[in-house]
């Protein structure tokens, strides 16, 4: 497995946030992470990508520690993420946004842009081809990020995440604010840049119909803690899922 996460553990005072938390991911494969409304879901992708140190717990990514490395330091190992909430970032267009993307591995992304792109025209006719076109981003990508709706913010930090070609990518509730087009659309792009880059993918989200068309294996968090792991057929007629995620009595 690329990804190993194993017993990863936070505490916030005397609240256990995420307890014991364990899950992978292979290269090429789609991981759904649901659950209900604090679970711990965003909290845990948040302990593997540097936002919070945990007190417990190893995550190994091609066999080396991600627990404790910085957001940048994770950037030049190949992990990017996206966000639950997107901040305006001041005149920066869309565009712009994709841009910083494809920089963000550093010297792998310097010579991308200016060798493999051979220009900034060039790289920027790529961006808007690969990423902004299939997330309805072309129309605006000169447009300024703060005066898009928040959809189409969310689009836009998504492009900037997989601008950077990552090989394992972390995604937090990728369509929340779309609509169920957009949010189809997002999912297909998603699914894309796995088939043509091979990363792993772990994405967090609450909109079914885009995890279970997406996802090639499903875990589900409650309290903390994993409940369930499995295909996404059989997430679905699991009784502790239906119980705890769906509200059915027990």
């Amino acid at each position: 497995m690329a990804l190993t996460a194993q017993n990863v553990t936070i505490r916030f005072g005397g609240v256990v946030a995420v307890n014991g938390m364990a899950l992978d991911a292979a290269p090429g494969e789609i991981v759904g992470l649901i659950g209900p409304n604090g679970a711990g879901k965003t909290t845990f992708v948040n302990c593997i990508c540097g936002t919070y140190r945990p007190n417990a717990g190893t995550a190994l990514w091609l066999g080396r520690e991600l627990l404790g490395l910085s957001p940048h330091a994770l950037l030049k190992l190949g992990v990017a993420r996206t966000f639950q909430n997107v901040a305006s970032l001041h005149d920066l267009t869309v565009l712009d946004i994709a841009k910083l993307g494809a920089a963000a591995r550093g010297d792998a992304g310097s010579a991308r842009s200016g060798g493999f792109f051979g220009s900034e025209k060039a790289l920027e006719a790529e961006l808007t081809e690969t990423l902004l076109r299939p997330l309805y981003l072309a129309d605006v990508a000169h447009t300024p990020i703060q005066t898009l709706p928040y959809g189409r913010r969310k689009a836009a930090d998504l492009a900037r995440a997989l601008a950077a070609q990552p090989q394992l990518l972390l995604l937090d509730e990728p369509v929340a604010g779309l609509t169920s087009q957009e949010g189809m659309a997002m999912a297909a792009v998603i699914r894309g840049v796995r088939d043509r880059f091979g990363c792993a993918v772990i994405m967090v989200e609450h909109k079914m119909d885009v995890v279970m068309s997406t996802c090639d294996r499903i875990a589900v968090m409650a309290a903390g803690s994993k409940i369930f792991e499995g295909l996404p057929d059989a997430v679905q007629s699991d009784p502790e899922v239906r119980r705890v995620y769906l509200g059915e009595p027990g």
